[in-house]
């Protein structure tokens, strides 16, 4: 099946701009004339160069045009796969802005995907991820009732909330399980990360346990799959 029309010209841009054609620093043709030159309707255009847009390439300013800003798109974040220093980086690096906050039972689904069962109240926090000011991903962090107590200071806290737990309660993580899923972007998430509707996207969750192997906090981030890369280095044994 071939690639909608829109999607061939944004590849077809993309070449132009790594070939130089359209240099870093210069401007793509206004979508008028982009119509012109690749013989497709100003709708097409327009979502092509939204695409671009969503890949990091082009910066599109209303009186200014759409500006070149690199050759190749560069992955929002690179998370190291290692310990638990390098998962737990990921929580410093990529700043929260919390969106809603608040106390509330677990839903039955909720529950199975955390594997607990719980009858009390959990502060679950619901984010959206910058890095370097730019959407990233959309979290959801649960946060075990014994540390509920952290809802007012959240919003100050610019680290992990895994190292607010252990300055606040001398608690510390000791281990963490993470999954890794692939899927795509609902209508609600692609608009809140800026990114094309039903693209692929990567989910992980993460569970975050204590000395006792109780669960302290779990998160459940989505990103758009141009966004974020999973870096691995092997070395074969001697």
């Amino acid at each position: 099946m071939s690639q909608p029309r829109y999607r061939q010209l944004a590849d077809a841009l993309r070449a132009d701009i790594a070939s130089g054609r359209y240099p870093v620093g210069g401007q793509l043709p206004p979508e008028f004339e982009l119509c012109e030159i690749y013989d497709v309707s100003r709708h097409t255009a327009r979502d092509a160069l939204r695409l671009l847009f969503e890949a990091g390439l082009v910066e599109r300013r209303r009186g200014v045009g759409t500006t070149v800003l690199r050759t190749g798109a560069a992955p929002a974040f690179v998370q190291p796969l290692g310990g638990v220093t390098e998962l737990m980086q990921y929580a410093r690096d990529a700043q929260l802005e919390i969106r809603s906050a608040g106390l509330r039972r677990l839903e039955p689904s909720e529950q199975e995907r955390l594997g607990l069962v719980s009858d009390e109240a959990w502060l679950v926090v619901s984010g959206l991820r910058r890095k370097d000011g730019k959407p990233l991903a959309l979290s959801q962090i649960y946060i075990a009732p014994a540390y509920a107590d952290l809802a007012p200071r959240l919003r100050a806290w610019d680290g992990a909330i895994q190292e607010l737990i252990a300055r606040d309660f001398g608690v510390v993580v000791q281990r963490i399980e993470q999954e890794i899923a692939a899927l795509s972007l609902g209508v609600e998430p692609a608009r809140l990360l800026k990114a094309e509707r039903g693209g692929a996207a990567l989910q992980t969750l993460r569970r975050y346990y204590d000395r006792d192997d109780r669960l302290m906090l779990a998160s459940d981030t989505t990103h758009p799959a141009s966004r974020f890369v999973y870096a691995m280095s092997y070395r074969r044994d001697s």
